[in-house]
């Protein structure tokens, strides 16, 4: 069993660029709607419901689901909302990735260097299904880190990031490589979610006593990471020590809620 881990990592660092008329029109109507909020305590579930499909029917998804969530905090039941929330994050998505992609095409054509912006367009890439594109998107990432590593192998940023790319083409055993390298390194900007991901990749490897080792390892390290217990409990769980698994997600969730 292999899974993509990380892929949204290089996308949560792009910017984000929304320039079209229609977005900039409906913000503006929706800001209008919303700022104040006795306004917004007036409006129906109806009125919300009918806000957001203007929205969504212009392409202004984001914030159409905002407008259905309105709806929701009125009647959590209203199914309507529900189904055509579903369908508006759905196209969310996909402008979001194609947004992406446009923004990684023209980084890449000022600068056909920079490894985190083929990273970010592996990932859009992803996004959009388009298999294969993708897969080549992050070779080259790794191409790119791999001339940086020649002229600094101590560069544990390339490590890490060596190891995000390897983790998103589903090659384990080589993103395993590069977290390693990143441990040893003593990376201390990333060593914490090497460990994370070092656990999680051992775990689908069915390195199951590995991976508990590297979880317990995570919590070493820093005792209230919920991710580091929320990996332990995941271990755990593929293990089947569910009574375990459960106690330490019942950790992850205290330290999330800040207990």
């Amino acid at each position: 069993m292999k899974e993509k881990i990380g892929s949204l990592a290089a996308l949560s660092r792009l910017p984000k660029m929304r320039t079209s008329a229609s977005f900039a029109i409906a913000l503006v109507a929706l800001a209008a709607l919303c700022s104040s909020g006795t306004l917004a305590q007036e409006n129906t579930a109806e009125d919300w419901l009918n806000i957001a499909y203007g929205l969504s029917a212009n392409g202004s998804y984001e914030e159409a689901i905002q407008a259905y969530d309105k709806v929701l905090e009125i009647d959590p039941r209203d199914y309507t909302a529900l189904i055509n929330k579903g369908h508006d994050l759905k196209f969310w998505a996909l402008d979001l990735y194609n947004e992406a992609l446009e923004i990684t095409n023209e980084i890449l054509e000022e600068d056909p260097d920079d490894a985190l912006a083929w990273q970010g367009k592996g990932a859009a890439l992803s996004g959009l299904n388009r298999q294969g594109e993708d897969d080549e998107a992050y070779a080259m990432a790794i191409e790119v880190l791999n001339k940086t590593l020649e002229k600094d192998p101590s560069d544990g940023e390339a490590w890490f990031l060596k190891g995000e790319n390897y983790a998103n083409m589903h090659d384990a055993e080589a993103a395993l490589i590069a977290y390693d390298k990143v441990i040893e390194l003593n990376y201390t900007p990333r060593i914490e979610a090497a460990w994370v991901t070092k656990a999680i990749l051992l775990a689908v490897l069915q390195r199951y006593d590995e991976a508990i080792q590297a979880s317990e390892m995570i919590i070493e390290l820093n005792p209230k990471s919920a991710s580091a217990w929320s990996t332990k409990g995941y271990v755990l769980g593929e293990l089947g020590r569910q009574a375990e698994a459960e106690e330490a997600f019942a950790r992850a969730r205290e330290l999330e809620r800040g207990s």
